[in-house]
């Protein structure tokens, strides 16, 4: 037994040497294969943090992208004011300073000093470059879009320097997925020898399992390499990442975060490539005169035509551009157009917007104008005599002044609109007509309101030129009191046009004061009265007459509006008390306070006033107390009926009785047949003013018929005279 044990023991001993040693390597070997597992796993997480933070790192970068071309859109379209912007450029600043910190970790990283061959202080350089143009591409944007945009493209160029840097960190990373797969299977194929001793099955299986789990997990990385070589390759393509999707979702630890931040990067990419497809849409821009172009204007009138309000659009097209060109070179016609962008630029601030069209032709879209249809086309109208008044200033360019004009054609329209490129294509059809007509003309594609504006626009450039011609003439009607003596006279504004001879003042005054021809108009017309009062103060038995003028609301409310009356005084010597104001309703009422201070300081010089037409507005009697008036006048159209309508008679008797309380003297004008001078009469009205004792007339007829009637002062009214 005991040999037998012996014997038992000398075999097994090899046998328990054997498993010992065995074991020992199985340790051994376990040890070290955990051990180089655990390296493998620490490198493989240290790159897979480093890919993450790049990942982030990009897609922070895209989204400061966007931030930017939203920026850039807001500013060229101005959707964005100023706050907005500086708001915009405040959180952008804040983000590049912590991405800054970020680049900073990123850049001691060993994968990414590989990457970069050592230089993490060139990375950093380049981020910094990137953030400063960044920065100053935003600082400018609200002043200056041009200068952004230089900023902006710098910063474009350093960021392309970044996805370069990115694609050599996958290259990088992708290598040493497939350098540590060839060490875990040699790291297989060494334990596989030692074991081989103890036993094979146990090595079999311990290589099928190391072969399987080997096979497995390089599949893994080999589909992530290759989903980064495509993405790296072709950056602007779409690839197929379902399998991707499937690690990330099926599998756990390394292969899923590294999974994840392939998607996270194909992501990034995708915002980028979306980024610079907006860029391009954004080039809408004429690079000549940086104008926008025909594109954009025909987006800016789909934007319009959703507020559902009157547009005018006008087409300008340059008169003789081609001369210049052939005469010159296109050297030259380029800087005539680049002036004339400026210039029109200058002009339409305000407008919806100013674009290149053509070669030397132009477009603005006019919004916010009046609902009216005459509104619209006057507003557009001086629109385009602006335009031309601007082009029409010599332009000096190497040595050589150039004259320009354009033919402008002009269309009104408003939403619903079938077709964008109508508007476009009336206001260039009314432009060749202006061409056709002539050189620097505007034309209206509809031809009734081309036909009325035309009509207007000659009717005021003839009143512009009536001014200056000395066609207007003042006629005076002569006013007398209750026995049928002349006490005054109105003075009344008539114009002696060359062609169409007596135009009536019922369509030139209106034309006057829309212009503001009514301000030199009105100021001729108190210096003619004046003149004419100092004429009759020479001759005794006219001394005592006054003279009414009738002062517009425009020009009464101009600030140095008593300084021209006492200045008209002042130089024409006539008496100041001779001179009376007749001021509207409306005119008074407005801005009370100022209206009385200013006839108060008139008043001191002795001017006196008078409320005309006065019952067709609201006047207060609380007002009527506090002005400083002399006279009322009650309206023609009061009177014209005031014998068989009893209101009318109505409220004359009362304006007359009002008149009388409050101490002022009351004249009826429009008087025309006895019967009403007699009505008049008898409940107590002052003085009278109508066809009934003499029409408007110029000064030498009216002065003649003063003349009849101081030879017959002591007779009654002769109705015939």
């Amino acid at each position: 037994m005991k040999t037998t044990h012996h014997l038992l023991r000398l075999l097994l001993l090899p046998f328990f040497l054997v498993a010992l040693v065995a074991l020992v390597l199985i340790y051994t070997t376990q040890s070290q294969l955990n051990q180089q597992f655990e390296l493998t796993q620490q490198a493989q997480y240290a790159d897979l943090q480093v890919l993450h933070n790049a990942s982030q790192f990009a897609a922070d970068l895209g989204q400061i992208q966007q931030r930017m071309e939203q920026a850039f859109s807001g500013a060229q379209d101005a959707s964005l004011d100023e706050l907005q912007l500086y708001r915009i450029h405040s959180g952008i600043a804040n983000d590049l300073h912590t991405l800054g910190q970020q680049v900073a970790q990123l850049a001691q990283s060993t994968l990414v000093q590989e990457a970069n061959h050592g230089s993490a202080a060139g990375l950093l350089r380049e981020f910094e470059n990137y953030r400063r143009f960044v920065i100053m591409s935003t600082d400018v944007l609200a002043v200056d879009p041009r200068v952004a945009s230089r900023f902006w493209a710098q910063a474009q160029r350093h960021y392309n320097d970044f996805a370069l840097f990115a694609a050599r960190i996958e290259q990088r990373l992708t290598d040493r997925a497939l350098q540590r797969n060839a060490q875990q299977s040699q790291t297989h194929q060494q334990l596989a020898q030692r074991m081989g001793a103890i036993g094979l099955g146990g090595l079999v299986l311990a290589l099928a399992a190391s072969y399987w789990l080997a096979r497995r997990t390089s599949l893994r990385m080999q589909s992530i390499a290759d989903a980064l070589v495509q993405m790296v390759d072709a950056p602007h393509s779409q690839p197929n990442l379902l399998h991707i999707q499937k690690l990330h979702q099926q599998s756990h630890g390394p292969v899923q975060q590294l999974a994840g931040a392939v998607l996270a990067f194909r992501r990034a990419l995708q915002r980028q490539h979306q980024a610079e497809e907006q860029a391009l849409e954004l080039l809408f821009y004429d690079p000549l005169t940086q104008l926008p172009n025909r594109r954009l204007l025909r987006e800016r009138l789909q934007q319009a035509l959703t507020r559902h309000a009157p547009l005018a659009l006008l087409a300008l097209d340059l008169d003789g551009f081609q001369h210049i060109n052939d005469s010159c070179g296109h050297q030259v016609g380029d800087q005539v157009l680049q002036a004339v962008a400026q210039r029109l630029r200058t002009t339409t601030q305000g407008c919806e917007v100013l674009a290149r069209t053509g070669g030397n032709s132009f477009a603005v879209l006019l919004t916010g104008l009046g609902h009216a249809a005459t509104d619209t086309a006057a507003q557009a109208e001086r629109m385009a005599e602006a335009m031309q008044s601007a082009l029409a200033e010599p332009l000096p360019l190497q040595h050589t002044t150039h004259y320009i004009s354009a033919s402008i054609g002009i269309t009104l329209f408003q939403a619903p609109l079938g077709n964008l490129d109508l508007p476009l294509q009336h206001a260039e059809a009314a432009m060749y007509q202006a061409k056709t007509a002539g050189r620097g003309l505007v034309r209206f594609f509809d031809p009734d309101t081309q036909a009325r504006i035309e009509a207007r626009l000659h009717l005021e450039n003839d009143l512009r030129q009536a001014i200056a011609g000395e066609q207007l003439r003042l006629f005076y009607q002569l006013q007398v009191d209750g026995q049928g003596r002349a006490c005054g006279a109105e003075v009344l504004l008539r114009w002696q046009h060359p062609q169409r001879g007596m135009v009536s003042p019922g369509e030139f005054i209106p034309l006057a004061e829309a212009s503001d021809l009514i301000l030199p108009i009105g100021l001729w017309v108190l210096q003619g009265a004046c003149q004419q009062l100092h004429a009759w103060a020479q001759q005794p038995h006219l001394a005592a007459l006054s003279i009414a003028v009738n002062v517009s609301a425009k020009q009464f409310r101009q600030p140095d509006f008593v300084q021209q009356v006492c200045q008209a005084i002042a130089t024409s010597g006539a008496p100041a008390q001779r001179l009376k104001l007749e001021l509207t309703e409306s005119v008074v009422l407005e801005e009370v306070e100022n209206t009385i201070e200013k006839m108060a300081q008139l008043r001191a010089l002795g001017v006196r006033f008078s409320m005309d037409d006065f019952g067709t507005g609201y006047s207060s009697l609380q007002y009527l107390k506090r002005l400083p008036l002399d006279q009322l006048k009650i309206e023609q159209g009061f009177v014209r009926d005031i014998t068989n309508d009893s209101n009318d008679a109505a409220i004359v008797q009362t304006i007359i009785a009002m008149g009388r309380s409050l101490g002022l003297e009351v004249i009826a004008e429009g008087v025309e047949t006895p019967a009403q001078h007699a009505f008049l009469s008898t409940h107590g009205c002052d003085l009278f003013q109508g066809y009934l004792f003499a029409k408007p007339q110029p000064i030498d007829q009216a002065e003649r018929l003063l003349q009849a009637w101081h030879s017959h002062h002591d007779t009654k009214i002769n109705y015939s005279i």
